[in-house]
């Protein structure tokens, strides 16, 4: 029997591991997908991410390569099974029983970082959307659009750092949001202005036109909602070679039998749910004052690695730092 199961191999799953290794816990990180990295590794591989502490800059992948090496450098480090989904969790007289698609384990606690779990992309909702080749939801290698016209849907900061790196490479770049302010941090904002990319703002795709599997033109409409009093409603077609959509993730679901809040796993102190020793940290779970980054996730697992070593081992003298 080992001490911990870690759900999920992102990057918050990851440090996760890191921690229990420190701690001296054994255990196993589960993985459903084929590589660990969650997200930053099937989403935005390339994208930048400036808010790392002690990174000036790093690559999303490459992020996931320091978390993975920082792992495998750890002596007795967690077990990383990759494309092994965790399936459900049962109470076994004070330690569960995990069963996965490969087996059964048994686990003195659990710790659930699985973020959005089995997520899919949240699409536009337009007719025939599932017919054109050239509607893409992610990025894995941006130099495949060098060259092209390409038009971005979204205002999160995920969408305005794309449109960043994309405009030194492709021919057209085009940002549409349905608010007149976007969402993304306000430097980058300005930043994106500075460099030239075309704002289309506050406009919601209204149509999709092509043919043979090919999107030629998105047709996109004034938001309403969004419009004073005198502003004119408007539609402006945009010719495009690549439509990059942007509206975030749709939130797979897990059968685990933990009280939840909407989408989000419920929690208490020291990030435990509503099943004793069975804590959940990162974007699985939200609270008050709650910020989903990945920031936040890596400090969240300090304290709840830091709570189960304490359960594991109690009396021990846990050191506050190592």
């Amino acid at each position: 029997m080992l001490d911990i199961a870690i759900i999920g191999g992102g990057p918050i799953g990851l440090y996760a591991g890191i921690l229990c290794s420190l701690h001296g816990l054994s255990g196993m990180i589960f993985e459903a997908r084929d590589c660990q990295g969650g997200q930053l590794k099937y989403i935005y591989p390339q994208k930048d991410i400036i808010d790392i502490p002690g990174q000036i800059s790093v690559t999303a992948s490459g992020f996931i390569d320091i978390l993975t090496n920082q792992l495998n450098s750890q002596p007795n480090h967690p077990e990383l099974r990759v494309q092994e989904s965790v399936l459900d969790i049962q109470p076994n007289s004070g330690t569960y029983i995990v069963k996965t698609s490969a087996g059964k384990y048994e686990f003195k606690t659990i710790l659930i970082a699985s973020g959005m779990g089995n997520f899919s992309p949240r699409k536009t909702g337009l007719g025939g959307e599932n017919a054109f080749d050239n509607i893409i939801y992610s990025i894995r290698d941006k130099d495949t659009l060098k060259g092209k016209r390409v038009v971005i849907l979204g205002g999160g900061d995920s969408a305005v750092d794309w449109a960043m790196m994309l405009k030194p490479i492709v021919k057209e770049l085009t940002i549409v949001h349905r608010r007149k302010e976007f969402r993304a941090q306000s430097a980058s904002v300005d930043k994106m202005k500075k460099m030239g990319v075309n704002i289309k703002t506050p406009f919601v795709p209204h149509k999709l036109i092509g043919d043979n599997g090919v999107l030629k033109e998105l047709v996109i409409a004034s938001n309403q909602s969004e419009l004073s009093d005198g502003e004119d409603f408007q539609t402006e077609n945009l010719p495009l070679d690549t439509l990059f959509v942007n509206f975030g993730m749709v939130p797979g679901q897990n059968s685990f039998p933990l009280d939840k809040e909407g989408n989000s796993i419920k929690i208490s102190n020291y990030f435990m749910t509503s099943l004793p020793n069975v804590f959940a940290i990162g974007n699985a779970i939200n609270y008050p004052g709650k910020v989903k980054n990945i920031t936040c996730g890596l400090g969240e697992a300090v304290i709840a690695v830091t709570k189960i070593d304490q359960i594991i081992h109690p009396g021990k003298n846990i050191p506050v730092h190592f």
